[in-house]
């Protein structure tokens, strides 16, 4: 029989806090003190979503750490959708009300014309610029293989180049 701390090596850092992400002492902070009201309301404010699209969305975006239950998204929705912040949709989905819009002090018109996808072109340069800065200064540690997949690289960003 293994002992039951042999394997407590290959745990992943947030498991020793609990069984999940979900339980850890921040989440519970999080939800206690109104952070996933504001999570969600920002979440509504980029598209219109499902419960489930939310609480899996959040998945994503703790990287799997932490996927909130049911229990916890679904009263939410309703807190919300009676103090007149959010309104179900006949396909399901919540969506910012004006009063939601203006309750995370965002302007419900200005909010349709900004761009709230993270994956724009903007963004992404930003990052590839961000990323160099980084390769050049650890340049000295760079393999053989870091430099053949560098030039691979190059060879496909030249293919965007627009021509003038």
């Amino acid at each position: 029989m293994k002992d039951k701390n042999e394997n407590e090596g290959f745990k992943a850092p947030f498991e020793k806090w609990g069984n999940s992400f979900g339980n850890s002492g921040f989440m519970n902070s999080f939800r206690k003190h109104g952070g996933m009201r504001y999570y969600v309301l920002w979440l509504l404010s980029r598209n219109p979503l499902r419960g489930s699209e939310i609480m899996s969305e959040i998945q994503r975006q703790t990287f799997g750490w932490w996927k909130p239950s049911p229990g916890t998204i679904y009263p939410l929705l309703g807190t919300l959708q009676s103090e007149g912040l959010i309104m179900k949709r006949e396909d399901m989905r919540f969506e910012m009300t004006s009063e939601g819009y203006a309750y995370i002090g965002l302007d419900k018109e200005e909010s349709n014309h900004r761009r709230f996808d993270t994956w724009n072109v903007e963004t992404i340069i930003r990052e590839i610029e961000s990323n160099i800065s980084f390769l050049e200064e650890e340049k000295d540690s760079l393999t053989y293989e870091d430099s053949t997949r560098i030039e691979n690289i190059m060879e496909r960003l030249e293919k965007l180049r627009v021509k003038k």
